[in-house]
């Protein structure tokens, strides 16, 4: 399925490049000029640096040398191994790769024809929901030694890697804004997939095998589907980052994981059977370098047990510069976080084993009338919305004083319905003030994956911004007939993190039914835009919910207005089975006024959890609600029972247990349901 690309700023590689040709000139890159202004905004450069093209600083330079491959990843001097490890992760896959290095075979050198060469290259970017064609041309900062300052590969006329880190520097606004980062972002910007990262208790996976064994049958099941999979040790609060342990590995720096295995080895000495079982991990370091002194390392002893031609039958090979295998319970004694990056559908034919995704864009953003105001500054919050979480090393969770707590009641106080940044759940007043978008589950449960994503600030971070707003999400379970905006909170189904990081992600199983995400930053009034993703292995799709109340047909529009507004909670059916019989399979249906809701079948159940929940928009308030009860049968269903119900216009939450009539099961017995209702006159209170 083709995507559509976008030029960045505008920059056409065709065009440009065709210009460059027909004057006989090399490429100068007027967004991304070979000065200081591209490459660092705080610090100095370093003394004796100088631009090159290629062909200055080796005789025959190439974009591939013997192809793409992890050992071409060298960090360099910036402290973008987050990048670097994501790109190594890249290399390993060239179905995505091609995709970033796009028509990578005509960009390459042609020696013997230099006339077609024009210093001109162009790699492709997944932002905000696009792809974007980033231009660049050729002159990369040179060292006084006459060293590629930034990255490079191990084959010194290789330019592929260096050009590749040049193109994302421009995207985020030069070099240095590349300093710090989180391999999340990257995994996301180079494949459009969704990042999710995956804290690691290692006090309670070294004491359970378990656990081990579960955790490590998640990364060999997500590695088979194609995702990319990075790790990383939290520096704990007063140890530096980037310091080394005594095993070799380095705090707070990013490692790729290349390869998951499963092996037997053979014991010695030999006892029946025969055979041990390892789980095992392949890693590689983005500096190049095979830190890992402990067992698997690459002097170890282990590996005096087996020859090479046993490595390899079992496929536990080190295959690039930088690479090393670890026992994975080795891998959980220190590592404390793994980035996932899962892979969506992108063709028709995608196995429905794969992620399938539904977006949509959205903004928070002050009532259409009000006031200018500044919005909180972000960046120096840290809590979740309701109650403390472990800290991601790709953001800060956030915490509210009660200076800010005054803050946010004076912001409060300024909304209105019409505002779309009321803030996270704490802010019961304006929390509702969100925008909302509304999904629904159709199977008995679905696996669901919602990421939040805003817009990127890296770039700002040249003129003293960049600091990502403190965001997260709320997952509301709503009525199965719901089409307008939520007006009460009634059950929460999931709840995210709050973070400042570019994108916060949520992972569950839900059961059938009808939800509402509510997108929100921590605080009220902070505004920006943002993109809601949502994937599943189904087709389930996202739609923004605009208006207040249910818009009227074209029917409804000759019949009274609505007078009240009621909601049904069906909790559930009792004493529906006949005695020394098989229980029948039923569902219920509620009618009110024309419109029905009607729940799914519940196979021989006489005590079925409906847990169904409906809201009418009624015109007649005298007339009754019906709550019916059907048996399926092989011709036709059968009705078992009715219940009626009247509701009072003002009345929250009034419990009752009604036996049902008319139908009667074949023994007799009536049974009954157990209802909960809520009407109110204001139409906007439920």
């Amino acid at each position: 399925m083709l995507e559509a690309v976008n030029d960045f700023k505008g920059q056409s590689f065709d065009k440009l490049r065709r210009s460059c040709l027909r004057r006989g000139a090399l490429f100068k890159d007027p967004l991304f000029p070979a000065t200081n202004q591209s490459l660092f905004y705080k610090r100095a450069p370093p003394p004796g640096l100088t631009w090159k093209r290629p062909r200055q600083i080796c005789r025959d330079p190439r974009l591939f040398v013997d192809g793409i491959s992890t050992r071409d990843l060298h960090q360099g001097s910036l402290g973008n191994c987050w990048m670097v490890a994501a790109i190594s992760c890249l290399a390993s896959e060239p179905s995505l790769w091609k995709k970033v290095i796009p028509n990578h075979m005509d960009q390459e050198w042609n020696p013997k024809r230099s006339d077609l060469y024009a210093g001109i290259f162009h790699f492709r970017f997944w932002r905000f929901g696009h792809w974007v064609d980033v231009v660049v041309d050729d002159r990369l900062p040179v060292s006084q030694d006459g060293v590629l300052l930034f990255c490079r590969s191990a084959t010194p006329r290789e330019f592929w890697s260096a050009l590749l880190e040049k193109a994302y520097a421009k995207l985020n606004g030069c070099y240095e804004a590349l300093e710090g980062g989180n391999t999340a972002e990257a995994l996301i910007d180079f494949t459009g997939g969704v990042s999710e990262p995956l804290s690691l208790d290692c006090e309670a996976l070294s004491l359970s095998s378990e656990r081990r064994k579960a955790l490590f049958q998640t990364l060999a099941k997500v590695h088979e589907h194609k995702s990319l999979i990075t790790c990383s040790i939290r520096p704990a609060e007063g140890e530096t980052v980037e310091s080394v342990l005594d095993c070799g590995l380095v705090r707070g720096h990013a490692y790729g994981i290349t390869a998951v295995r499963k092996v037997r080895l053979a014991e010695n000495p030999p006892r029946t059977g025969g055979t041990s079982r390892l789980f095992m991990v392949r890693m590689r370091n983005p500096w190049g370098t095979t830190d890992w002194k402990g067992a698997w390392s690459q002097r170890s002893e282990q590996w005096q047990q087996l020859s090479r031609a046993e490595r390899e039958k079992m496929g536990i090979v080190v295959r690039d510069v930088g690479e090393f295998w670890m026992d994975f319970q080795h891998f959980c004694c220190y590592f404390t976080d793994v980035v996932v990056c899962r892979l969506v559908q992108r063709t028709l034919l995608w196995p429905s084993s794969h992620w399938r995704e539904t977006q949509s864009y959205g903004e928070w953003a002050p009532s259409p009338d009000a006031p200018g105001t500044a919005p909180l500054s972000a960046g120096k919050y840290s809590g979740s919305a309701q109650a403390l979480s472990n800290i991601r090393p790709e953001g800060k969770k956030i915490r509210e004083s009660s200076q800010e707590g005054t803050k946010r009641r004076d912001v409060t106080e300024e909304m209105d319905r019409r505002s779309r940044c009321g803030g996270c759940i704490n802010h019961r007043d304006s929390f509702l003030h969100n925008p909302q978008f509304m999904f629904e589950v159709q199977n008995e449960e679905e696996e669901v994956l919602i990421c939040l994503q805003q817009e990127d600030r890296r770039v700002l971070k040249k003129n003293g911004g960049g600091e990502n707003l403190p965001i997260g999400f709320e997952v509301l379970k709503v009525e199965a007939n719901r089409c307008s905006r939520v007006q009460l909170v009634v059950e929460q189904a999931a709840s995210s993190i709050y973070m400042d990081s570019r994108s916060v992600t949520l992972r569950g199983t839900l059961a059938s039914g009808r939800y509402v995400v509510l997108p929100t930053t921590f605080l009220p009034g902070d505004t920006g835009h943002f993109l809601l993703r949502l994937f599943s292995h189904s087709r389930v799709q996202l739609r923004e919910l605009k208006e207040e109340l249910p818009t009227p047909s074209l029917f409804q529009c000759f019949l009274p207005q609505p007078a009240v507004v009621t909601t049904i909670h069906l909790r559930r059916a009792s004493g529906l089975k006949p005695p020394k019989q098989t229980a029948p399979d039923v569902y219920a249906v509620v009618r009110c006024e024309g419109d029905a809701v009607r729940t799914r079948v519940f196979k021989e159940d006489g005590n079925p959890e409906f847990n169904l929940r409906a809201i009418f928009y009624r015109r007649y308030p005298d007339d009754n609600i019906s709550v019916e009860l059907w048996s399926t049968g092989p011709l036709w269903d059968s009705l078992l029972g009715t219940a009626r119900l009247q509701t009072t216009e003002s009345e929250r939450s009034r419990s009752l247990v009604i036996d049902l009539r008319r139908g009667r099961s074949r023994s007799g017995s009536r049974g009954c349901v157990h209802v909960e209702t809520s009407t109110s006159a204001c139409l906007t209170d439920l």
